[in-house]
């Protein structure tokens, strides 16, 4: 995802690397969250809004479900994420799918019309911003539709590491006091279903549990690299800094066995009727 107006600014990376770590998170949530996206609507004909749609990953799966029978619906505010969406759109061929400029609480789409609307790791950055973006984003469903939303606890993640590389480690510990200090709210996930009931939502489903990211994917790099600029252009890091955690990064990730645990937060809500 990417900055919505009036939260904190994020930096998203485009790079190739980076939309192949997307590529990857898209999958893993598929396999890992299929059956509960089937249950909340995500099916064949379903008319679907992927808010906060980044390079497009999710979006094109989803698209893959609803077939051309149905119509998934991308909202990005950044034009070289909304770009990078309608290339992965292209390049899978996928029917029915569309990306369009707008922010979480002001999409621009017609109320009352989706059958499921989507919106992961967005929460996270919108900070003191998510209500409204609930509160909207529930509007968008017909009776009985689901808004279906992602995120996480910063807290509750964890290095697998036996002996955490310094360089590495200190990046992973200012990445998120620098994202709190922003005003994100890096704690979201286990709050996600008393925020949808305050959306006018009943709760119909709830989980969470880790995700494994295995050293490959590292190599990738991730949201905590690609905020490396925003760290240095708020004077928080030197090029001599940057240097130590990249190269941090790349010895964590080389380590046979190493893997960060992120943890996963899922909630849906239903609209009444």
């Amino acid at each position: 995802m990417t900055q919505q107006a009036g939260t904190p600014e994020y930096a998203l990376r485009l790079s190739e690397q980076e939309r192949m770590r997307y590529r990857f998170m898209a999958a893993r949530a598929l396999e890992d969250e299929g059956a509960r996206w089937a249950a909340a609507g995500v099916v064949a004909g379903a008319r679907i809004a992927d808010v906060g749609c980044g390079p497009g990953a999710v979006l094109v799966e989803l698209a893959r479900i609803a077939g051309e029978s149905g119509e998934v619906i991308g909202v990005e505010p950044d034009p070289a994420a909304r770009a990078a969406a309608e290339e992965e759109i292209a390049a899978a061929g996928v029917a029915g799918a569309r990306v369009i400029e707008g922010t979480g609480a002001a999409t621009g789409l017609e109320p009352a019309s989706f059958d499921v609307v989507m919106i992961r790791h967005v929460l996270f950055h919108a900070g003191a911003g998510a209500p409204d973006i609930l509160r909207h984003c529930a509007t968008l469903l017909r009776p009985g539709g689901h808004l279906y939303v992602v995120d996480t606890d910063a807290t509750a993640s964890r290095l697998g590491i036996a002996d955490p590389d310094p360089d590495a480690f200190e990046l992973w510990n200012l990445y998120w006091q620098f994202q709190a200090d922003r005003g994100c709210n890096i704690t979201v996930g286990p709050l996600l279903g008393p925020m949808l009931v305050d959306a006018g939502l009943e709760i119909a489903d709830r989980a969470g549990w880790y995700n494994v990211v295995p050293g490959e994917v590292l190599m990738l790099g991730g949201p905590i690299v690609a905020a490396i600029p925003a760290l240095r252009a708020a004077g928080r890091a030197t090029d001599a800094d940057e240097a130590r955690w990249r190269a941090g990064i790349q010895r964590v990730a080389a380590t046979p066995g190493a893997a960060v645990f992120t943890s996963l937060f899922v909630a849906v809500g239903r609209k009444p009727g």
